[in-house]
């Protein structure tokens, strides 16, 4: 029988550590790429049109239109859960909001050890 796949977001997208993890939920069999997110100068703009793609695998197609948010717990309400790639010196503060939102994060940055 199909299962519904969860819902997760990626925050941090753009930089390298943002490419693994959608490169790696690309086709995942229990979760789908619903909402990405990245600074403020990247928000509002197509994941194709500002990353630079460092991985020796192409972007993922089901990737590559989707538009950026800013990294606020607003923006992924839809969300069961998100990566963060987020870097170390904003982690802190914007994983604690969406904690605090009941929205779980599984971190890369060394903030929440």
């Amino acid at each position: 029988s199909a299962t519904k796949k969860l819902k997760c977001g990626i925050l941090g997208c753009t930089g390298s550590v943002g490419q693994r993890f959608i490169s790696l939920l690309d086709n995942h069999p229990w979760f789908v790429i619903h909402t990405i997110g990245a600074s403020e100068r990247s928000s509002g703009k197509k994941y194709g049109d500002v990353v630079h793609w460092v991985l020796p695998t192409p972007i993922p197609p089901q990737a590559i239109n989707m538009t950026i948010v800013d990294c606020t717990v607003n923006h992924f309400k839809e969300c069961d859960f998100v990566f963060s790639a987020l870097d170390a010196s904003v982690a802190g503060t914007i994983e604690d909001d969406f904690a605090k939102s009941s929205i779980p994060v599984f971190s890369n940055a060394r903030n929440h050890r």
